[in-house]
């Protein structure tokens, strides 16, 4: 979802470069955008409005939004396919660990 929202918004994303959160990254506000994500997951509503509003300062209100609804979807989508059960494919799975692993996320921790 990273990739096509770049893409639909204009901008260039190397995903392999996201894990970084600084100093050379190809999204200017990736520190940002983690920072939000992780208090967002996190409940932490003082570190929520705080990342919010440095989102803002330095990506503007659409795309602090757009990156609201994203989180707010993954959460959905998380929730609704634990319930039913679901499985994905193992080659589903391998597919998004290689993605996983080049953006870094396969070391967070769940919260579950």
């Amino acid at each position: 979802m990273l990739s096509w929202s770049g893409t639909e918004q204009g901008i260039e994303i190397d995903l392999t470069t996201v894990q970084a959160a600084t100093g050379g990254v190809a999204v200017s506000f990736a520190k940002q955008l983690v920072d939000f994500a992780t208090a967002a997951t996190e409940f932490n509503l003082t570190a929520l409005a705080k990342s919010r509003d440095q989102l803002i300062s330095v990506a503007g209100v659409a795309t602090t939004i757009d990156t609201a609804a994203v989180i707010a979807n993954f959460e959905m989508m998380t929730r609704l396919a634990d319930s039913t059960g679901a499985r994905m494919e193992t080659e589903v799975v391998a597919n998004r660990l290689i993605v996983a692993q080049a953006m870094g996320v396969d070391k967070v921790v769940s919260r579950r």
